[in-house]
Parts: C-alpha cells; sequence; structure tokens
C-alpha cells in the first residue's frame, strides 16, 4: 500500500508526457535561419525586449511601401505570394504563404503582391520596450 502514492504520481507525471506524443500531433519545421534577407547576422537588442506581432495584408494592387526597420523584424507568409526588393542591395526574394523571412536590417525595401492577389503576413518585430521597428523612407 505504501507504493500507492507513488503510482499515483508517476501517473499523473505521465499525462502531460502521453499528451505530447499523441498520434497526429506533428511538429515541421519551418526555418532555421542565421542572417537576415541579405545576408546580415541576426542581432538582438540590448537589455529588454518587447515582442510585438503583428497580421498584415496586402491588398491586390497595393504595397508595402520603402521602409526600414532598426531592430529584427520576422515574417511568415500566411497568404499570397510577395516580390521583395531591397532598395539598398538591388536584391529581389519572392515569398509564397508558407515561407520565412528575416527582414533586412537598417536598409530600405518594398514588397509587392504577386498574381493579381493580395498578401497576408504574420510579422513579428523585437524591439526594446515601447520602440517602433519600422521608419518609412520620405520622398
Amino acid at each position: 500500500m505504501k507504493f500507492l502514492p507513488l503510482a499515483a504520481a508517476l501517473a499523473l507525471a505521465a499525462g502531460p508526457a502521453a499528451a505530447q506524443t499523441a498520434p497526429g500531433s506533428v511538429a515541421r519545421p519551418v526555418a532555421q535561419v542565421n542572417t537576415t534577407q541579405s545576408g546580415q547576422p541576426i542581432l538582438l537588442p540590448q537589455g529588454p525586449v518587447q515582442v510585438t506581432v503583428t497580421e498584415t495584408s496586402v491588398p491586390a494592387g497595393g504595397a508595402i511601401t520603402p521602409h526600414k526597420h532598426p531592430f529584427p523584424r520576422y515574417a511568415y507568409v500566411l497568404e499570397g505570394a510577395l516580390k521583395v526588393t531591397n532598395l539598398d542591395t538591388g536584391t529581389v526574394t519572392m515569398l509564397k504563404a508558407g515561407d520565412f523571412a528575416v527582414e533586412a536590417r537598417d536598409q530600405w525595401h518594398s514588397a509587392e503582391p504577386l498574381n493579381g492577389q493580395g498578401a497576408k503576413l504574420l510579422v513579428i518585430d523585437q524591439t526594446p520596450p515601447g520602440q517602433v521597428n519600422m521608419v518609412r523612407k520620405t520622398p
């Protein structure tokens, strides 16, 4: 009888582990990168970091006007396809639904949806608390 509490504790501990390996659960790696789209190392802000997650929609015929990011920005394409043009390097990158990108840091770039369709992105910024991560280029 003195083993009953131990058996109960083991059964409770095994519950979460069993749930993590349940049949049908799939973890599919999306990306593993250590540089931005333009080859820069990914450098995080020093000190406390604020994470901001935004869903960005670009309508068909629309565009994301020239801008740059002083801090790390990550984008996952949820829908559609985009052509991203780095205005500093001249590099053009095509992204489609399911693609992940670490955007260039402190380099001017723009984007436009492709194929006559809009695009939707999940964007993640890492900034010092209270800082914004998009600087728009003025004409």
